[in-house]
């Protein structure tokens, strides 16, 4: 079951990742602006299309919490993922000098496993995930 819904999530990635990479091209290259500021624009936009998308095709919404809180941490927690991405990306592309575009098709790779959990805890609770009920205290 948590094998088929990872890769549902993979799946309704694909339409904000596939708008991502013309995306993130062209703020860098016909808008000139900096790769680091296009991609972190790029990454906020793919955060909130993925909401979304997870939310009706992806988990069953088992918890209680209204639809801009439920945004709201859903976009706290990936952002979150997605700064450690950005950061990655960016030391790949200034530092090491590997070609932007293609460190953000490896860096969907590197992160999906991660957000995957997160999203599945918030949209149906832990102990639907399989992570055992929070303690009381």
């Amino acid at each position: 079951m948590a094998a088929r819904k990872y890769i549902k999530f993979l799946a309704v990635g694909l339409p904000a990742f596939a708008l991502a990479v013309p995306l993130n091209y062209g703020l860098v290259e016909f808008a000139h602006l900096d790769k680091r500021l296009a991609y972190a624009l790029v990454l906020c936009f793919q955060v909130s299309v993925n909401f979304v998308m997870c939310r009706i095709f992806v988990f069953e919404n088992k918890v209680e919490t209204s639809l801009a809180a439920q945004f709201a941490k859903f976009f706290g927690g990936i952002i979150s993922f997605r700064v450690l991405d950005w950061v990655l990306y960016s030391f790949l592309v200034e530092v090491v000098g590997i070609y932007y575009l293609l460190v953000q098709i490896m860096n969907v790779l590197i992160f999906s496993v991660a957000k995957f959990l997160f999203a599945r805890v918030l949209f149906e609770g832990r102990t639907k995930a399989g992570l055992g009920a929070r303690s009381p205290h």
